[in-house]
């Protein structure tokens, strides 16, 4: 396995620093990665087809340094891009899973569902690594890849999506906020959000897409009802509120294990081993709708959340409808 470091630097434009908040930018490493991996008994587990990943740190005027995992679609390590297309692009925000946290690494527990999404789209994904994720800092990490990759013709940047479960699901409502981003954001994932109360749902740049679950004691369905309330009441976008029976917190966005009825978060090892379960295809169809313009996927999805085990509510708009 080849690794090789690089320093990049770079100069973000006066946009840029209402982006992210005004300050001075500064350098970020990047370290790159042939092949994409996940941990399997501790060891790394590198898949077989074209994806390959870079971490990107440094320092930001968000809320950590910046700290970003970027998942190619193409294997960086075979040399250029074949496609040579821009793609859209993903941003993830974790979770916050008290006991299960290890540092900077949570990404690792939720990255084979991020590198799915990044191989059957294609699109760049990129993850902010830190365990609390605000929205300064997935947008950070939005924005590094539309400054090192646009001038290659790699990204599209009227295509971004944003996506986060539990605390980082409530990150990414907030930071699709109109008068918070700056930038044209296209449609939002949160599931099983938390943080309600600070965050702004009444000005969606794109529609949203809410995912719970009946079983889920952390942030119960109800929790974030008023989050699509406003949607549908106030905001233009629309969105929908897909609640899952039978599904917890922790079940399809991080992975857990039972015991008979009683169930245990997987540490993030083992997380790695699975994606993000009926979560999977759901997702993939919203992207697939939205960021690559395909009628087909919205009539599949809309097919899939009227049946069980699903009760979805829909706010259809004029901008938005399945």
């Amino acid at each position: 396995m080849r690794i090789t470091t690089r320093v990049t630097f770079f100069l973000l434009i006066l946009t840029g620093f209402f982006f992210l908040g005004a300050g001075q930018a500064t350098a970020a490493d990047v370290e790159d990665e042939d092949t994409c991996y996940f941990l399997k008994d501790g060891d790394r587990e590198y898949l077989e087809y074209d994806c390959s990943e870079i971490r990107v740190t440094g320092y930001s005027q968000g809320n950590h340094e910046l700290d970003c995992t970027v998942i190619q679609p193409w294997d960086e390590g075979a040399g250029p891009d074949p496609r040579a297309v821009p793609y859209p692009i993903i941003g993830w925000a974790n979770g916050w899973n008290f006991g299960n946290v290890v540092g900077e690494h949570t990404t690792e527990g939720y990255k084979l569902g991020l590198m799915e999404w990044a191989l059957d789209g294609p699109y760049i994904v990129v993850a902010a690594n830190q365990w609390s994720v605000q929205e300064s800092d997935v947008l950070a990490c939005v924005q590094w890849v539309i400054s090192e990759y646009d001038h290659a013709g790699s990204v599209n940047g009227s295509k971004i999506g944003l996506a986060g479960h539990s605390q980082g699901g409530g990150a990414v409502i907030k930071a699709g906020d109109r008068e918070l981003n700056r930038v044209p954001i296209t449609a939002v994932i949160a599931m099983n959000p938390y943080g309600p109360g600070w965050v702004n749902p009444e000005d969606q740049g794109g529609p949203v897409m809410l995912l719970g679950g009946t079983a889920d004691t952390t942030t119960p369905t109800s929790s974030f009802q008023e989050v699509f309330d406003a949607i549908d009441d106030e905001d233009d976008k629309g969105g929908l509120l897909a609640e899952l029976e039978g599904g917890t917190h922790n079940s399809e966005a991080w992975g857990s294990t039972f015991d008979g009825d009683e169930e245990t978060t997987m540490k993030w090892e083992p997380a790695q081993e699975v994606n993000f379960g009926r979560y999977q295809h759901v997702t993939e169809l919203w992207w697939d709708f939205h960021l690559n313009d395909n009628p087909r996927s919205g009539r599949q999805l809309k097919r899939l959340l009227d049946r069980d085990p699903w009760d979805t509510q829909y706010a259809f708009t004029d901008d938005f409808e399945l």
